[in-house]
């Protein structure tokens, strides 16, 4: 049986959910967000920058793949 990686745990700058964000937002996917794109920033991204980045790429398929 293999073991599932250990998951980081959440610390309090990073794991907050936005006022105003969606309800089907949650810590989790706030901080895998930053976990994701942290590599690929120079300067430290927030929780707003992380919701920002998930409400972008829902818009982006729900203009490619939604109703037409």
């Amino acid at each position: 049986m293999r073991r599932q990686p250990e998951k980081p745990k959440l610390d309090r700058q990073t794991d907050d959910v936005p006022p105003g964000a969606p309800s089907w937002v949650t810590p989790d996917l706030i901080a895998d967000t930053i976990r994701v794109w942290q590599p690929r920033y120079e300067a430290p991204l927030t929780p707003d920058d992380a919701l920002a980045m998930i409400i972008n790429v829902g818009q982006l398929f729900d203009g490619l793949y939604g109703e037409q």
